[in-house]
């Protein structure tokens, strides 16, 4: 009995994944590459508005002497950090693009 309830629901389990992935189509390349587009774009968004914040926090008070290091080194990590998610953001685009045009043909 059990075993005939577990056959059923794999069989289920079976079609309904095959019914999810030709609805959505997340398994092929261009899913796949679309889904890392959205989400680096996400992040490439989130770490701009972080970058803003941060830009009229410190213009708020004016930096000390001591507070200058600190400063200088938090804008080049978030500039490093800005550059490898736009690199990622352009990268997944691109491959999109591409993979897009070629499975045309």
């Amino acid at each position: 009995m059990l075993n005939r309830f577990i056959r059923e629901l794999r069989i289920e389990f079976y079609w309904l994944k095959k019914d999810f992935i030709r609805r959505f189509q997340l398994d092929t390349p261009i899913g796949l590459i679309g889904v890392i587009a959205l989400l680096s774009g996400l992040g490439l968004f989130i770490l701009i508005s972080q970058g803003v914040a941060k830009i009229f926090r410190a213009a708020i008070p004016w930096v000390n002497g001591s507070a200058i290091g600190s400063i200088y080194w938090t804008s080049i990590l978030f500039a490093i950090k800005v550059s490898f998610m736009f690199l990622l953001f352009s990268a997944s685009i691109l491959i999109l693009l591409w993979l897009k045009t070629r499975s045309r043909r």
